[in-house]
């Protein structure tokens, strides 16, 4: 039997360590994996090939196991429709302000930060709208994450509501793709035609539209789903490894199933009515999984397009989507409560799609599936999915075109194999019932590597691969963080005082905090016309 180690297998997810990057994380403004060294190490140790628990050790079996913590959290951003949306969020800030940032450079010249300018009561037009912009997109995404949040932005001047929110998020993430791949909104949900029903409802005073507004918030909010997904197939494939000789009473006493890794799964019995299980394998697991999937991939008003939008919230938010699943299974489908026996891809497909339906939504197959069709016939996306084949993507808007032509490829896969992306860790060792083989698990699982990842000394790296040359990865890399320097400089501007921190070691140690910040300002200044040191700091 496995001995546990907790060092190898908790993982670090609260924000402090997760941007100091001191344990296993995945950071989704810098769109990077980190493992600890002693995880790094153990991974490194492994052969090419060793796919079973008879290959790798039980310290390499658990360091594997975070990795696969880790990939979830990469897949849950690139994968999922709701992961989309929140990680355009933080591009889609940058440039759907970028011309109202160029005015005030023209006309009010540089200073930071605009927040403070704007709070010394300031007047100006532009600056207001670069401010309402960035806090509508930043409250929405912060409010999915722990719901809890709306009670403090309730009272934030900037807040309108949380509809509103939710709206300006949504649409800017769908104009920022729509900016670089369908300007007409030929194939892309039409978000021109949703103001006039949003407004409906601010003058229907609908709760949660209308500024002032009291707030139903959801039992959960999306990092505790987030958690809960990835640490219950962490734990399914640990169960696995060591022969099913593990239950929940050994994971429990290693220190893996408390506080947010949990909360979302306690709610799930909760609702249900059910006893914690024993053993990962359980159905009641295999359940929990596919509602976390059902929950992360809303589907009105992305990928298809909005058809209510007084249930706009309700449809859409994750937490909200996992209450109401339960919810129904509790009342209509106690069926389903031990429909999950093979883990296999008929059982994913009918399932969701029934529980889908329950809550009057499409499934994530389905919406995986409608995606396919912009594949097939979309000339700007065939063009994408050319350049994401090469690894050579045109300059313009470089991160939006590397990010979206890597949740088009999770699409592709995940209609053939959705049962693998839902239940990982009973996919990855040899099962008589499984549908696929063990080397076409880990194939999966190495094609869906995270873009980037550290290494022992806490550089960052292109994911291996054996298609690209590293000229054409240290290439697409370079010019993707480029890109994001700029976002962050950005982000700075608009709301932090003082002057620019140029705080972009954790890119990598090979290159002096000097030479780092004059990067950092080349690459502002070729977007902004400004050196960033000649900004006044009010």
């Amino acid at each position: 039997m496995i001995s546990l180690n907790p060092d190898l297998l908790l993982t670090s997810e609260n924000a402090g360590e997760l941007l100091s990057g001191l344990k296993g994380s995945y950071n989704p403004m810098q769109f990077v994996l980190r493992l600890r060294k002693d995880i790094h190490l153990e991974l490194s140790k492994v052969q090419p090939g060793a796919n079973s628990s008879r290959d790798i050790t039980s310290t390499q079996i658990q360091a594997y196991s975070t990795y696969l913590h880790e990939t979830i959290h990469w897949w849950q951003h690139v994968g999922s429709n709701f992961g989309l949306i929140s990680s355009l969020k933080f591009p889609a800030q940058g440039h759907i302000i970028n011309s109202l940032l160029k005015d005030v450079l023209n006309t009010l010249g540089p200073f930071k930060s605009i927040a403070k300018f704007d709070q010394l009561g300031h007047q100006n037009e532009n600056v207001n709208s670069i401010i309402n912009y960035w806090h509508d997109i930043e409250f929405a995404g912060q409010i999915a994450f722990e719901p809890t949040q709306i009670n403090k932005y309730a009272t934030n001047p900037y807040f309108e509501c949380w509809g509103h929110s939710y709206n300006m998020m949504w649409s800017a993430s769908i104009w920022t793709l729509a900016a670089t791949f369908d300007p007409e909104l030929s194939f892309l949900p039409n978000i021109r035609e949703w103001e006039h029903g949003f407004k409906k409802l601010k003058e229907a005073k609908v709760e949660s539209f209308y500024y002032g507004s009291s707030n139903t918030i959801p039992p959960l909010g999306t990092r505790s789903i987030f958690e809960g997904q990835a640490r219950f197939s962490q734990l399914q494939y640990l169960y696995l490894a060591n022969a099913g000789t593990l239950d929940f009473n050994d994971f429990n006493k290693a220190g893996l199933l408390s506080g947010i890794y949990v909360d979302a799964f306690n709610l799930f019995l909760n609702i249900l009515g059910e006893p914690f299980p024993v053993k990962p394998d359980d159905p009641l697991v295999g359940l929990f999984l596919l509602i976390c999937d059902l929950a992360i991939n809303p589907t009105d008003g992305f990928p298809f397009d909005l058809t209510y939008h007084e249930s706009f919230i309700l449809t859409n938010d994750p937490g909200f989507r996992f209450a109401l699943v339960c919810k129904m299974i509790r009342d209509n489908h106690k069926d389903v409560k031990k429909a999950i026996q093979h883990f296999s891809k008929e059982e994913y497909i009918f399932h969701s799609e029934k529980l889908a339906r329950s809550i009057g939504c499409f499934s994530p197959y389905e919406s995986a599936a409608y995606i396919l069709n912009w594949i097939d016939k979309e000339p700007s996306i065939k063009k994408l999915l050319e350049e994401e084949r090469n690894y050579q993507y045109t300059s313009s808007n470089l991160p939006i075109r590397l990010f979206f032509s890597k949740f088009l490829k999770f699409q592709e896969d995940k209609v053939k194999y959705p049962q693998f992306f839902c239940w990982p860790g009973m996919h990855l060792f040899e099962l008589p019932q499984n549908q696929i083989t063990l080397k076409e698990a880990y194939n999966l699982f190495e094609k869906h590597n995270a873009l980037f990842i550290d290494d022992e000394n806490g550089d960052i790296y292109p994911s291996a691969s054996k298609q690209h040359t590293a000229e054409l990865l240290d290439n697409t890399l370079n010019e993707f963080f480029t890109w994001n320097s700029v976002y962050t400089m950005v982000r700075e501007w608009i709301i932090t005082e003082g002057p620019f921190t140029f705080d972009y070691q954790w890119l990598s140690s090979k290159y002096t905090k000097e030479e780092m910040k004059n990067w950092a300002c080349s690459n502002f200044e070729t977007s902004f016309g400004v050196h960033p040191e000649s900004f006044k700091i009010l």
